[in-house]
């Protein structure tokens, strides 16, 4: 294979690939940079602890997403007054309003502009506009003065003096919709100081910055923002259009959007309404849609991944122990070297790998269950006692509802009438309708997942399906795979020119080739160990020529490898967010292979990219040698 004109094909095939990936990425630089943040940070969080994760991710997540709500909720509270007169027999819905003084109006108006300031800086410094160490204790400092802001008034409008002609007076939605916005400026003040806390010495636990949030999870707030918007929009609109106040308006435009549908309470009356009606619901749905689809990717996927992580170090330990174990009675504990520990641990990951997995998926629905329960029956008693002097509903009436309502099925007949219920049910429904949601998907994801898994295994195979699906295969993937055909196409062809068509750089092309096929499968492929057994011989015969001891050629398989379309970090490389027990075991799992850290099993890529990275990394080097070698022969 040292043949002087194996050098200038190889070198041209290389440069071809190097160019066309080049142009495609040049002007995406800044952002592939950003994108291996995102990278490192799930490797990051693979590692750190799980306290950390929330202080870290969730705490933030949950002020971007409640932030505007908040906003939302301070508007409800300025736009009407807090208090309302009754006749005898009126219900409070239909009471005429009271002024408020003007020291209330101040301080609400006051409280409004600090939040919307303090939701600003929150999404300047998601997208690193502000400097976190400036917008943090502003944005805290900010949501605490707007708690402050309308807690005062809420404590003394019981107090006030009423005008004499009032016999009769109830408090109005827009007092329950400021005793939201305090609670929940309050609730997410605290959230992001206790993140500011953790990221400071001496704790330190994660950097003083929100560089642990992805892009997907900053964008989260934008859509949450547009939402607000979105919905705050066709409330005024249709409040206008059919003579509502701005909070029912607000009230309908939220159960309408969520398709929840009540309607017996504000049926549209004008031909206006109902001709806006149709694109503005669908507009909305589509929008929230997206919002949904983006906390349900969050939690699910993201939230699926660090929990499939962390029980698969669970599961791990336990596969280890037996390995030892089995290897102990056989006499042959050395595990990395012998084909039958190698063997042995195959086993063990396939078995961990399924282990981890149900645990994973039953985990989840059952989590996702438990968060549907809560918000079913805390709901119910809430309206429960909104609604026991108004509409005198039993706690089982008030279950009926809110089932009627999470399912969003919407009969009509049940809704609140209080100042006090319509108010929670908008916040209510905006937590609850995501949540089931995320355990309709938990459901699909381990019942219906087991029974396509059923039907796939027991189908027959059609031999002509060679291919990948185009649902299966994505643009990158597509677009990756054609190069490395390519290239591997092109060292096949020097090769058989030169008569070399059996060689370790021909073969390892064709292995390349032949594993590309299978990049974005799905379900991602899972090689048996034949094909294992013949990559480690391939990877020892390449390395035989440099090592005496063949087995070391496997040494590929427990380094880093650089990713295929995208650039990874080592997780070793993250050793200071560890403790020193966690560096310590990580040190000792350095002589596993499909059990370690750098294993496909913990990889956080399909077995199909990790093994076409080891090979791509072999075939580099083998080339390297035989273009050095053709130069001194030269």
């Amino acid at each position: 294979m040292n043949d002087p004109g194996l050098e200038d094909p190889i070198q041209d095939a290389a440069t071809h690939v190097t160019h066309s990936l080049r142009d495609r990425t040049v002007s995406r630089d800044a952002f592939r940079e950003e994108l291996q943040v995102d990278e490192e940070e799930e490797e990051i969080g693979y590692f750190a602890p799980q306290r950390w994760w929330f202080t870290s991710t969730a705490f933030p997540l949950v002020a971007g997403t409640f932030g505007p709500l908040a906003n939302l909720f301070s508007v409800c509270a300025l736009v009407q007054t807090w208090r309302v007169k009754m006749s005898n027999g009126e219900p409070e819905t239909q009471g005429q309003r009271i002024s408020d003084p003007h020291w209330l109006i101040g301080l609400n108006a006051a409280s409004l502009v600090l939040a919307l300031l303090a939701n600003l800086l929150l999404l300047f410094n998601f997208a690193h506009r502000v400097r976190y160490i400036v917008a943090q204790p502003l944005t805290i400092s900010l949501w605490y003065l707007s708690s402050i802001l309308l807690i005062v008034p809420l404590a003394l409008i019981r107090s006030i003096k009423l005008p004499s002609d009032v016999s009769q007076h109830a408090l109005s939605q827009s007092y329950y919709y400021a005793l939201l916005s305090a609670i929940l400026y309050g609730i997410l003040s605290t959230l992001l100081l206790l993140h500011l806390i953790f990221s400071l010495p001496p704790f330190s636990a994660y950097p003083a910055s929100f560089a642990t949030l992805t892009i997907p999870q900053r964008t989260l707030m934008l859509q949450t923002i547009s939402f607000t918007l979105y919905l705050t929009a066709g409330a005024g609109i249709f409040a206008a259009l059919e003579s509502w106040e701005f909070c029912d308006g607000v009230y309908w435009a939220d159960y309408t959007l969520l398709t929840i549908g009540l309607g017996s309470d504000f049926p549209l009356q004008t031909s206006a309404g109902r001709g806006l009606l149709i694109p503005y619901a669908g507009g909305g749905i589509l929008l929230i849609g997206i919002v949904i689809g983006s906390v349900r990717g969050l939690v699910l996927e993201r939230g699926g991944v660090k929990m499939m992580h962390r029980q698969l170090a669970k599961e791990r330990d336990r596969g280890m122990q037996k390995v030892r174990k089995k290897l102990e009675k056989s006499g042959r504990l050395e595990c990395g070297r012998s084909f039958e520990a190698l063997k042995a641990e195959f086993d063990a990951m396939r078995e961990v790998s399924r282990r981890a997995e149900i645990s994973r998926k039953y985990s989840s629905l059952g989590i996702s269950f438990l968060v549907f329960l809560v918000v079913w029956f805390l709901g119910a008693m809430a309206f429960f006692f909104s609604e026991a002097d108004s509409q005198n509903w039993a706690y089982g009436t008030s279950l009926y509802f809110t089932y009627t309502t999470l399912t969003t099925i919407g009969y009509g007949d049940l809704y609140p009438e209080s100042n006090s219920g319509k108010p929670f049910f908008v916040l209510w429904t905006l937590i609850a309708v995501p949540s089931v949601t995320i355990l309709i998907s938990n459901m699909g994801d381990t019942v219906v997942a087991w029974e396509a898994r059923e039907i796939r295994e027991g189908a027959v195979p059609d031999p002509n399906r060679t291919k990948t699906s185009a649902g299966d295969d994505s643009e990158s993937n597509a677009e990756i795979r054609g190069d490395i055909e390519k290239l591997g196409g092109a060292v096949e062809t020097v090769e058989r020119e030169q008569g070399h068509e059996g060689g370790i750089a021909a073969r390892l092309a064709r292995e390349i080739r032949f594993v590309s096929k299978d990049l974005g499968k799905q379900p991602p492929k899972e090689y048996q160990w034949e094909d294992w057994k013949r990559w480690m011989d391939l990877l020892n015969e390449s390395n035989s020529n440099r090592d005496s001891n063949g087995l070391d050629g496997l040494k590929f398989l427990k380094s880093p490898t650089r990713s295929i379309g995208a650039r990874t970090s080592n997780p070793s490389d993250h050793a200071p967010m560890r403790s020193d027990r966690d560096k310590e075991e990580h040190s000792s799992r350095q002589e596993w292979i499909w059990l370690g850290d750098e294993g496909p099993l913990f990889s956080n890529e399909s077995e199909a990219k990790w093994i076409l990275g080891k090979l791509c990394d072999v075939l580099e080097r083998v080339l390297m040698d035989e273009v050095r070698d053709a130069r001194t022969r030269r």
